[in-house]
């Protein structure tokens, strides 16, 4: 397989790994006040869950030149977070950013080129 398309393959896994985290700390801000059993599951997850990320990342970063990888690993973390936060939180989906999410695609795209 391609090494180029590997090392995109370990950006996409890094950016699934940080949107994950994102959400589970999000959650565990939700479980009440306090560090209840059930917040602190929700962070060592969100803990565990980074470092698999790091780990992908650090093997993208062995594949793509990192002017290339940040950017296309940060793009795919907006997207998926927003998504996320769309589907499971509930928040709005506004033009705005939709639009953002549009530009940041681009300049990821850009910088690939």
């Amino acid at each position: 397989m391609n090494p180029t398309l590997i090392g995109y393959l370990w950006c996409a896994g890094a950016a699934l790994a940080s949107a994950a985290a994102t959400l589970l700390i999000k959650l565990s801000g939700q479980t009440g006040g306090g560090w209840s059993p059930l917040r602190l599951l929700l962070l060592g997850g969100a803990g565990g869950t980074y470092v698999a990320g790091f780990v992908c990342y650090s093997l993208a970063l062995q594949r793509l030149e990192i002017s290339l990888a940040y950017p296309v690993m940060t793009a795919i973390t907006l997207a998926l977070i927003t998504l996320l936060g769309t589907l499971v939180l509930q928040e709005a989906l506004t033009p705005a950013k939709l639009a953002g999410l549009a530009l940041i695609a681009a300049g990821a795209f850009a910088l690939s080129r």
